[in-house]
């Protein structure tokens, strides 16, 4: 079995075990390298596949977490980041397979989350978002007008507030969500490639900037089987 695959193991039986808990923070890949005498790449390998997997959360300079096991990609709900930025601290890469940009008249629910009148024209942004070609999240994103944004599908491949804070110069200070079950409709069970009424995790974000403007309304479907949050509260 390959060194990597081992120190996999280990680390993996240490949380079934709950040798490691919830919540705590794992040897660092330094201890690891040094108590199995092997090189850092080999124990950063194990340690991404786990994270992968849904049993560790890898943070910058706070060193990496054990969440569990689930078998699903795991967000944890403490910071407001980009579905970009979520996957690069996990160690996977975010790849937009569609991205579609139209403008459009605002419905009441539109227009009451961005504070704008109802039948006012707002930017619709429309992704699909994979993981290892594995389609994870569509996106329904949605803009007023006055942000100006180009018609060019191809700017919103990347993290969206990267583009905003570059284009715009607007960053996002501030969210609130909503989550609820639901079902797939047609458009978004062909887009995740999953059959149609089975589970997703439907992810409702307004965004505001340090003005307390709102700057986006944004509806995701996430697949069930594929993704899961995870909330840790102290007293």
């Amino acid at each position: 079995m390959p060194l990597y695959l081992q120190i996999k193991e280990y680390l993996r039986k240490k949380i079934e075990n709950e040798e490691f808990l919830p919540g705590e923070i794992i040897p660092s890949e330094v201890d690891l390298q040094k108590y199995f005498n092997v090189s850092r790449i080999t124990v950063r390998q194990a340690i991404i596949e786990l994270a992968n997997e849904g049993y560790l959360l890898r943070q910058r300079g706070k060193g990496t977490e054990v969440i569990g096991n689930t078998g699903k990609i795991q967000e944890k709900l403490n910071k407001i980041m980009s579905f970009t930025n979520e996957m690069q601290e996990k160690g996977l890469r975010a790849v937009t397979k569609l991205a579609i940009i139209r403008v459009q008249k605002a419905g009441k629910r539109i227009a009451n989350a961005l504070r704008i009148q109802e039948n006012d024209d707002v930017y619709q942004v429309y992704r699909i978002r994979c993981v290892d070609d594995v389609p994870i999240v569509v996106f329904i994103t949605y803009f007023k007008k006055a942000m100006n944004l180009p018609l060019d599908s191809t700017v919103y491949f990347g993290s969206l507030y990267e583009f905003i804070a570059t284009h715009n110069n607007t960053k996002i200070a501030k969210i609130q969500e909503h989550f609820e079950a639901v079902e797939a409709f047609d458009k978004i069970s062909e887009d995740l490639e999953i059959v149609k009424g089975s589970p997703v995790l439907k992810r409702t974000r307004i965004s505001f900037d340090h003005n307390r403007q709102t700057v986006e309304y944004t509806e995701s479907f996430y697949r069930g089987d594929k993704y899961s949050y995870f909330i840790e509260v102290n007293t």
